[in-house]
């Protein structure tokens, strides 16, 4: 067996520490500048965080090193006579184990038997019911057949009745009639007599039939009741077994609920108590593996734990040896050094930082508007006189040839509002650099008018244009208000082309879609479809 000191020395390799050399631990006064300093101490500190990691874990392997020493001894039946009171502790802890095994044994074929005994009973209970419930099934047939019968013999006398004194009610009408028409001279009212006698007969012969029926009828009800109630009592007897084997079941199948519950709840203690004995014995097997080893025990059965024991200490030794001199290094500095090294390291990038926000916002800043009016000036030329617009805000600008803005400026030029020109035509909507940009309205004299998008003063994106004649094209533009790529054209008789166009221009074959219908066609030949636009949108100046 190695000794421990060859152990500790050999545990190096195993945890890929280097040696702490001399020069190492000795402090070294011109070992270079702050900078240098504190870079080499940052990566001492994060080794240290390192070590101080490696030490928790060793100290957590060397306590389940000592618990395998301890209960190897104990399980091999090592000689502990040195040790008596660790010895007695843990025989203790065997037989409390012991006992505590057999006794969740036990429970745990009582809660078998309890599981086995409440199927059983289930089981019984079903098979009881289901004889009660195939005696009762027939009687509720039965009884619903004998209420049906009784039913319709009730109604049937209900029907006689009301038929009967619907005749008596025509039959002495009829006596009227008969009594009337006779007393009247003439021939005429003969047949009328003999009309009232027949139906009198036949309504007579109608009556006695309707009698003799409901007598029947009348007969048989009280059979009809007779056989409901018989009916619907035997029933209500199956119903009340049914409701008694309910009761039974519930009375017994909760009496083995409860018993049931107690002996979960005692497998859970005893389940709970043999958690705390093995906590204690592997706390105890620890104890006994730190004395045993301690005491250097030399028995050849305990060599493996011991030597593992004796590597792991080796370890911790050199991990705590590696960081003293870590923490040497870190006191050997000079007192100033880290407090040098943060200022350089936190405080330069803070300067460069506040002078790159300061150069930006001198760059950026604001410079003051004159508040003072402009002066209007007015000259004459050509057609219109010219009226400089003013440099900043509202207001309205006219140049020599009669091209009128208006609108918000900005250092003197159309920002947001409209433009008129000599020639009728009308831009409205967002400017930039004097040119026509983002959403806006072109309109033309005769009518024509383009809404949408515009880049430098062209028609460029989704956009409408609405032609002379009412044609409304939908989509894509380019420049010119031309419809490009896939789109719509209205045509004012009627229809919608659908399609590809090309600058304008419908390209290939379209849908004509007309009155609901769809259909495919030529658009060179499509009845109306308008020549393609030709409109100039011209950029627009100051």
């Amino acid at each position: 067996m190695r000794t421990r000191a060859a152990l500790s020395r050999g545990s190096r390799a195993d945890q890929g520490i280097k040696p702490v050399t001399d020069a190492q631990k000795a402090p070294d006064s011109g070992r270079g500048n702050f900078l240098s300093e504190g870079f080499r101490e940052l990566g001492r500190k994060l080794a240290r965080s390192r070590l101080r990691r490696a030490i928790r874990q060793q100290e957590s392997d060397r306590l389940v090193a000592l618990t395998a020493l301890g209960q190897r001894a104990w399980d091999d039946k090592v000689d502990l006579a040195a040790h008596a009171g660790i010895r007695d502790r843990l025989a203790g802890l065997d037989s409390r184990a012991g006992e505590l095994s057999q006794t969740t044994s036990r429970l745990d074929k009582e809660k078998t038997d309890l599981e086995a005994q409440r199927r059983a009973e289930l089981d019984a209970f079903a098979t009881r019911r289901k004889a009660v419930e195939a005696k009762k099934s027939p009687v509720d047939a039965a009884l619903r057949e004998a209420r049906s019968r009784k039913s319709a013999c009730e109604q049937s006398i209900k029907q006689g009745e009301s038929r009967l004194a619907a005749i008596a009610g025509r039959l002495a009408a009829l006596e009227r009639d008969i009594a009337t028409l006779g007393a009247a001279a003439g021939a005429d009212g003969q047949p009328k007599v003999a009309a009232a006698q027949a139906e009198r007969s036949k309504l007579a012969a109608e009556q006695g039939v309707l009698g003799a029926t409901l007598a029947a009828s009348r007969a048989e009800l009280p059979a009809h009741a007779a056989e409901d109630s018989r009916l619907a009592t035997e029933s209500q007897r199956h119903a009340a077994e049914i409701a008694a084997i309910d009761a039974e079941q519930k009375a017994a199948i909760g009496r083995i609920d409860t018993d049931l519950a107690r002996l979960r709840s005692e497998l859970q203690g005893a389940s709970q108590q043999s958690g705390a004995v093995q906590k204690d014995r592997s706390g105890t097997f620890c104890e006994l593996g730190k004395a045993l080893y301690d005491a250097g025990a030399r028995d050849a059965a305990l060599a493996e734990p011991v030597a593992r024991v004796a590597s792991i200490d080796g370890t911790r030794a050199q991990s705590e040896s590696t960081l003293a001199a870590s923490l040497a290094e870190t006191r050997s500095l000079a007192g100033a050094t880290m407090a040098k090294f943060w200022s350089v390291m936190l405080g330069v990038p803070l300067a460069l930082a506040a002078l790159g926000i300061g150069s930006w916002q001198y760059l950026h800043r604001s410079l003051p508007v004159a508040a003072a009016p402009q002066p209007v000036a007015r000259a004459k030329a050509g057609a219109c006189e010219a009226q400089k617009p003013p440099d900043n805000g509202t207001g309205v600008g006219v140049r020599s040839d009669c091209t009128r803005t208006e609108g918000t400026f900005a250092e003197g030029r159309l920002q947001n509002g409209k433009i008129t020109y000599p020639d009728g035509r009308v831009r409205e909507g967002d400017f930039a650099g004097g040119q026509q940009m983002g959403m806006g309205k072109l309109t033309w004299r005769d009518g024509r008018r383009y809404e949408g998008m515009f880049v430098d003063g062209r028609s460029m994106g989704p956009g409408l244009y609405v032609g002379a004649d009412g044609t409304k094209d939908r989509g894509m533009f380019r420049p010119g208000a031309k419809l490009h790529g896939l789109g719509t054209r209205e045509i004012p008789t009627g229809g919608v082309l659908v399609g590809m166009f090309d600058h304008g221009k419908p390209s290939g074959k379209m849908a004509l879609v007309k009155d609901g219908k769809a259909e495919v066609v030529d658009p060179a030949a499509a009845p109306g479809a308008p020549a393609p636009s030709t409109a100039t949108v011209e950029p627009v100046g100051r």
